[in-house]
């Protein structure tokens, strides 16, 4: 006899809310030690500390690691207890935090910021497919749906707090600094993460044992967890999703370039200081909340369909390049709205494939595996795209980075169209 972890639906509704409401909080909170480089990118070029490409191969080594980790940090959430994953991934978030400060005090040099922040992102990525399962497993299903947009804000809540904190510590101590307090609030967010949801974890876990099988009776036991690679390849295939792996690769690449070098954008484009660029850069986060009104809307009232809303939001934001090219440089302002118009609109695309469209794996038992390999995808695509963005910017400007950006825009509306008529059966079944 064997005993196995199985985690259950609450059924307690005061738990569930305080749950959610734990996972939206420590979420955002999270970005704290995530885009705080984005946030000092601006005073870190500016300041002749590393050139632009160099700067930009930290950032690509947090993504690569990050969307690697995806992918093994979403089996892992599928079969161990989220509770601890979550706690040990902000915890040791701050820690990558702290230390990335102390070396950029000693002058360690690139190799060792990018070994630093390889590890911050591989530790940060086992915390949202491990969030995702909390949703699909954990919640009651009633809450399941409206849970998985909704936490998308966080997106919009953290960059702005981080973008803020980023502000007023460089104009207080400095952009080396911007790293030391995130850190620090990351430690506590750790423990107070961990003793908070204890209670609540004691809740939803129990062990049961089973009889151990053989590989027929295995097969055919309806109790196990379904994430093993052939049944999900299948799933994949049979849904269309293994499709969207590309316009997946075109959000992440679009949304995550604008992110991390918006600051950067203004400070070239209009000779502004780095403070003041990274304080207008909080602006896009609240415009960007937009994108998760947009993707309830075309959910809940118009298009009742994941890739359906995809499409359409991709071929709105290729408008927004269109408009950056003809009006973006006629005023700060203007180009900082249709830059946030873009994100919210790639932000609605992330809460379709990376958000709801795992959901519909979650009676498969491999709701988390699936949300780690689309974020895996996503955030190798982000580290390509920071550097390639900074390269690019550096030899031909920011009008042809936003090309680029219009012609993935494309691309992302013509799969997503693509893969529809395929998903809707998948879900009918």
């Amino acid at each position: 006899m064997k005993k196995r972890l199985e985690i259950t639906a609450l059924t307690d509704k005061h738990s569930s809310r305080v749950l959610f409401l734990c996972c939206f909080c420590f979420y955002f909170l999270i970005y704290l030690g995530r885009l705080n480089y984005s946030a000092a990118l601006a005073g870190i070029t500016s300041s002749g500390f590393l050139e632009k490409d160099a700067a930009g191969l930290i950032s690509t080594s947090f993504f690569i690691c990050y969307g690697t980790g995806q992918f093994f940090s979403g089996f892992t959430a599928d079969r161990l207890s989220p509770f601890e994953l979550v706690a040990f991934g902000i915890l040791m978030a701050g820690g990558a935090n702290l230390l990335m400060y102390l070396s950029l005090k000693l002058g360690a040099g690139l190799g060792v910021y990018m070994a630093i922040w390889a590890v911050n992102g591989i530790v940060q990525s086992t915390v949202w497919p491990t969030m995702i399962r909390i949703i699909s497993n954990i919640l009651p299903e009633d809450m399941r749906v409206g849970a998985a947009v909704s936490i998308l804000a966080t997106t919009a809540v953290g960059t702005v707090l981080s973008y803020l904190l980023s502000t007023l510590v460089m104009s207080v101590a400095g952009w080396r600094e911007c790293f030391l307090v995130p850190g620090l609030i990351l430690a506590v967010a750790g423990v107070t993460w961990y003793l908070i949801t204890l209670p609540i974890s004691k809740k939803s876990r129990r062990y049961v044992e089973v009889l151990d099988m053989t590989v027929s009776e295995v097969k055919d036991d309806a109790t196990r967890p379904k994430g093993d690679l052939r049944r999900l390849l299948e799933l994949m295939i049979a849904s269309g999703v293994i499709i969207m792996f590309i316009p997946t690769a075109a959000m992440a690449i679009i949304k995550d370039g604008i992110t991390t070098w918006t600051p950067t954008i203004i400070t070239e484009q209009f000779m502004t200081k780095p403070e003041f660029a990274s304080l207008t850069s909080s602006l896009i986060p609240l415009i960007s909340l937009f994108g998760a009104v947009l993707s309830k809307l075309f959910m809940e009232k118009l298009l009742h369909d994941e890739l359906k809303s995809s499409a359409l939001m991709f071929g709105l934001a290729g408008l927004m390049f269109i408009l950056l090219f003809l009006v973006g440089s006629l005023n700060i302002f203007v180009m900082l709205v249709l830059l946030a118009l873009v994100i919210a609109l790639m932000l609605g695309v992330n809460t379709m494939v990376i958000s709801l469209v795992p959901l519909r794996f979650g009676k498969y038992g491999c709701s988390a595996t699936m949300t780690g390999i689309m974020n895996s995808i996503a955030g190798i695509s982000c580290g390509v795209s920071t550097y390639i963005a900074g390269l690019i910017s550096k030899i031909y400007g920011w009008d042809v980075v936003f090309g680029v950006f219009l012609g993935l825009c494309a691309v992302g509306l013509v799969l997503s169209l693509v893969v529809v008529r395929r998903w809707i059966r998948f879900k009918q079944k």
